[in-house]
């Protein structure tokens, strides 16, 4: 039985692949649309993110605290990142709007706080609903003040002016390998492109 089981589990990587690869050939109109689109380079810099660095698939989020359909939307990007552990990267930036007068702080305060370690908590509990002084509890305040009264370090004007260059205006949005999407995207279209994007590269290698 020893003997059996790599073969067993090659077998089993073919046949996944083989699944994925199906898939992604199925004809979807929203999936042709979007392979259709023009591809745009994006630089991740020093942005937060989840995932295996070098994953196939990377997806960059931009996204606002305040925005209620980013929170909607969270469940399903969780999701993705569950059900590809090791082959997806998610990438987080800013796109605090005009019309949320508070949106901007918060990005800076978890800019902040990414100083620290501690970025994905103040994400999740922003999401979440959570006030500020709850989202920074376990934070050094000094140093936590102090990078916020000068507006943090760049990176959430730095994701702004990315957002312009690519023409995001809409929260949430995503370039998923260099694919932009405007607005919300649930789980079923987010695994439609990953699985394409996957069975892509693995017919490139």
């Amino acid at each position: 039985m020893a003997r059996t089981r790599p073969i067993f589990f090659s077998l089993l990587g073919v046949l996944q692949m083989a699944a994925v690869m199906s898939i992604a050939q199925t004809p979807h109109p929203w999936l042709d649309q979007q392979l259709k689109k023009q591809r745009f380079g994006l630089a991740i810099g020093k942005s937060p993110f989840l995932g295996p660095a070098d994953a196939p698939v990377t997806i960059v989020e931009f996204s606002d605290y305040d925005c209620p359909y980013c929170r909607q939307n969270e469940p399903a990007v969780k999701k993705v990142l569950a059900a590809y552990p090791t082959q997806v990267r998610l990438v987080y930036k800013n796109l605090p709007l005009d019309i949320h007068s508070e949106a901007k702080q918060k990005a800076v305060v978890a800019e902040c706080m990414g100083l620290q370690g501690l970025f994905w908590q103040a994400h999740d509990q922003f999401f979440a609903g959570a006030r500020t002084n709850k989202v920074t509890e376990g934070a050094d305040q000094g140093k936590l003040k102090a990078c916020v009264a000068k507006g943090g370090v760049g990176q959430v004007d730095s994701d702004l002016a990315i957002a312009k260059r690519l023409g995001l205006a809409t929260t949430p949005s995503f370039v998923i390998d260099g694919i932009r999407i405007g607005g919300m995207v649930n789980f079923a279209q987010l695994k439609l492109l990953i699985d394409a994007e996957l069975a892509r590269k693995a017919g490139s290698q």
